[in-house]
């Protein structure tokens, strides 16, 4: 079809889509205008948020702090370790690629943060596993709630994994928290800040608690009026859903119901960092109504001014001719397993890297085509790199001094952006400045200089800063592949088998021998119970053989992997097809849009049991 035929359609689509949403601001033209006159009389009177800084270690990297507007200084209280709460996935459907542009570009920031830095980050990831859509889908589908969430939380780190991004120190899934959550609650009435409405649901009284409106200030008056004679203002949010018909529901001292969705954040994060947490970070969509619920409850339950000490939200992934934000409920999605078919975990990486993370980002083939050529120009400059530090290739003009020189100011350039609020837009350009500079000298086929030990030296860094970056490289196996994943589970629900099992043949009795006495009673459970008991050890010794340990304690088993391998790190990138000098022109590598620059496997949990080992003895 043709290209304008094409772009027609596309934005004919979006006009249909956009008609009821245009209506409505019609509809409400008032407030709208209401919200417009507060913000402007915000943006010229309203002074810079009052932050707290951090007493500690003071970091020379520049954060921008979406709450105060501004790149503050990452200071760590703790000495070199840092604490970071990231909103993760509502686990009722498929992800798409812009779940996975937002995770990658957390993963980059990450890596920058461990790998340029040496900074020690507990990256706790928040996973939402009930609510409205969640229960939506599981009555659509007639199943339990239960088997969607664990499907689809499994596919997101499958699919997380494919793309190569570092699994979370720690995961906290909302039901594993209900009981924190509801005393996480009881605190914030306690204080007199949250009020329990007729139908048994909680509310956060804002007008009482007063210290709001601070991320986008006046949008707070936009929010949807509640039901009358139940919210006592709009502005007022869900810490407690009362339980309607058909839905699950959790036992409280105000009645049965479930968590809202704003207070699961604050209990999880809380109950793992404490009353300060030093980044807490998700998309932009999420800076309000979420973030500025979080950071109200939050500061109200620990009777502090700042909770978190910076905030930081990434941009939308948008399509080609549609610039609204990537959404299922706008049928505007490409999920991850698509784009992973199309695309490798490098290229996708390498268009993150290329717009700054704060920013958004279109996503149009001709982009990916670009990060395509700039991947794949890597690959061809480390080939070139072997062939002449073997003396395969003729030539080649490498004076040593200027390309050391060139060398350390392109290390100082890429840690200079790097500190600068994580500007990759820049640093690969400053890396491509390298390549191009040497791929020149390669060139000249009459050159007097040979340079291998140089050259070697290039190459070593622009290896190591690819890794540190968290590209792929060819040969490495990653230590959680999606199919390690699938074993994972296998295993898990095998030993927990094994456990009911084993359990049921220690502690039931056996029916019709209770006249007996107690020491022929004991002999014919034994006898009757036994094969259960062997079959049960006969399966940890088959899983021995296996290299896979079991054990058995109080009140459950564990297994782990004995011996397991290491990975080799002598590896080499993994190179294109193609041994040719990729012809794409440097100069536009950045995508660092100017009006786009200010902001456009187990849970955690203190209930484990102690690892007293278990006896399959009767008594």
């Amino acid at each position: 079809m043709n290209p304008t035929v094409t772009r027609c359609f596309h934005c004919l689509k979006c006009l249909i889509r956009k008609s009821d949403r245009f209506r409505k601001t019609l509809s409400n033209l008032n407030i709208l205008n209401n919200v417009y006159q507060v913000r402007t009389m915000s943006v010229a009177t309203k002074p810079e948020h009052e932050w707290i800084e951090p007493v500690g270690k003071r970091t020379g990297l520049l954060v921008y702090n979406s709450l105060t507007k501004r790149k503050d200084e990452l200071i760590l209280p703790k000495g070199n370790t840092l604490s970071w709460y990231v909103c993760g996935p509502t686990v009722y459907d498929a992800s798409h690629i812009g779940h996975a542009s937002n995770y990658v570009r957390y993963d980059i920031v990450r890596r920058i943060l461990t790998n340029f830095f040496d900074i020690n980050v507990i990256y706790l990831m928040g996973i939402t596993d009930i609510d409205d859509k969640i229960i939506t889908k599981a009555n659509l589908l007639e199943q339990e709630f239960t088997a969607i969430t664990s499907h689809y939380e499994r596919e997101f780190f499958q699919e997380m994994l494919a793309l190569n991004i570092m699994q979370p120190t720690a995961t906290s899934r909302v039901t594993d928290y209900v009981q924190e959550i509801i005393d996480f609650i009881q605190t914030i009435l306690n204080k007199g800040h949250a009020y329990v409405a007729e139908d048994k649901s909680v509310y956060f009284d804002v007008v009482k608690y007063g210290n709001y409106d601070k991320f986008v200030p006046g949008l707070a008056n936009t929010a949807t009026p509640g039901d009358p004679g139940v919210k006592r203002s709009v502005r007022d949010f869900a810490l407690w859903k009362s339980v309607k018909p058909g839905e699950p529901y959790w036992s409280s001292p105000w009645g049965p119901g479930r968590p809202g969705w704003h207070i699961e954040c604050s209990a999880m994060a809380s109950r793992v960092f404490g009353s300060s947490i030093d980044i807490h970070s998700g998309g932009m969509d999420l800076m309000f109504p979420h973030h500025e619920n979080e950071l109200a409850q939050s500061c109200s339950y620990h009777d502090v001014r700042q909770w978190a000490n910076y905030w930081m939200h990434t941009g939308h992934l948008h399509l080609q001719y549609d610039p609204d934000k990537m959404s299922k409920s706008l049928n505007n999605v490409i999920a991850t397993s698509e784009l992973l078919e199309k695309y490798s975990a490098n290229q996708f990486r390498m268009f993150c890297m290329l717009t700054h993370y704060r920013n958004n980002i279109e996503f149009t083939d001709l982009k990916m085509e670009k990060a395509i050529q700039l991947d794949n120009k890597i690959g061809n400059f480390l080939q070139l790199c072997n062939a002449y530090i073997k003396g395969q290739s003729p030539g080649g003009n490498i004076p040593e001094a200027e390309t050391m020189q060139k060398l350390a100011e392109t290390e100082e350039r890429v840690r200079t952006h790097l500190k600068d609020d994580f500007n990759t837009p820049e640093a690969m350009t400053a890396l491509f400045d390298l390549i191009s500079n040497m791929t020149v000298g390669f060139s000249q086929t009459d050159g007097e200089c040979r340079s291998p030990g140089v050259v070697a030296a290039v190459q070593v860094y622009v290896k190591r800063l690819c890794k540190k970056l968290g590209f792929h490289k060819k040969g490495w196996k990653m230590s959680q592949d999606p199919d390690n994943m699938k074993l994972k589970e296998v295993l898990d629900n095998t030993v927990k088998f094994r456990w009911n099992v084993r359990n049921f043949a220690i502690k039931q009795s056996l029916p019709g021998t209770e006249s007996l006495p107690k020491k022929e009673r004991k002999k014919l459970e034994s006898d009757f119970f036994s094969p259960l008991l062997t079959s049960c050890d006969n399966l940890r010794s088959e899983l021995s053989h296996c290299k896979i340990s079991v054990k058995d304690h109080k009140t459950y088993s564990s297994w782990e992997f004995v011996n397991a391998g290491t990975i080799s790190d002598e590896s080499q990138w993994e190179e294109p097809d193609s041994p040719q000098i990729s012809k794409y022109e440097d100069q536009n590598i950045v995508e660092n849009d100017k009006n786009n620059d200010s902001v456009s496997q187990s849970s955690v949990s203190s209930k484990e049991n102690s690892d007293q080992t278990g006896s399959h003895e009767r008594t």
